[in-house]
């Protein structure tokens, strides 16, 4: 696939909970290297919208089309809590057909995990609980990344080291949307912001340095 074809194109995507409609002709393409922040007020659909995405959820209407391998972090961490957080990723590894040890030692390393990596994740924190789940979700190498509120329980360090992570993964073409509301740490991530309301997205808009924190603000107040 060309580098210039997108990784995920979803298009008059809609979705209902029995007479609720929570998604209403959602229309989305992203390329590799771009990194989507999704924002909008609680209850907007952001969620909801990742779970389609990711095939977690049927659409109501439209199709989605999946062009890479995806990798998804979402509020549940999918990780088995019996289990050690290395045995965690050596499984999913070889679930995706990797060769795992190497992987496994460096992703649990850039999450800042080693020392507990032979620990049951049953007794870890939210915040290691979801620095293990990133490094679940990169154990395959994605193309693309599916993210629901990935910094949630980090303290401050965590979450700038996992935020350069994502940057270094975007720089080398990874392909992402990022749900969260912690836009002032996701500054150098984001490369583009879009704004979900109602079940509708607004205009995708490049942020080519402007600060995500910003737009959003002016998106809530109708001036985005």
């Amino acid at each position: 696939m060309p580098p210039s074809e997108p990784v995920l194109v979803a298009t008059g995507v809609a979705r209902r909970f029995a007479y609720r409609r929570v998604l209403a002709d959602v229309s989305l393409a992203v390329s590799p290297g771009q990194a989507l922040l999704l924002v909008g007020p609680n209850g907007a659909g952001k969620t909801t919208l990742l779970r389609v995405l990711a095939g977690l959820l049927r659409a109501s209407a439209g199709h989605v089309d999946r062009r890479a391998p995806l990798g998804m972090v979402a509020h549940d961490s999918m990780l088995y809590p019996a289990l050690s957080a290395r045995e965690n990723l050596r499984f999913f590894a070889r679930l995706h057909g990797v060769n795992g040890r190497g992987r496994v030692d460096a992703l649990l390393e850039q999450v800042g995990m080693t020392q507990r990596a032979d620990d049951r994740v049953g007794t870890f924190s939210r915040g290691m609980l979801q620095r293990v789940a990133i490094a679940r979700a990169l154990v395959h190498e994605p193309g693309l990344l599916l993210l629901d509120e990935p910094l949630s329980g980090l303290d401050d360090a965590a979450s700038r080291t996992l935020a350069a992570l994502l940057g270094a993964l975007r720089d080398r073409g990874t392909a992402m949307i990022i749900v969260s509301h912690q836009l002032e740490l996701l500054r150098d991530v984001g490369t583009h912001i879009v704004r979900l309301a109602d079940g509708r997205l607004g205009p995708v808009e490049p942020l080519a340095g402007r600060d995500p924190v910003e737009v959003f603000a002016r998106q809530m107040q109708g001036m985005g």
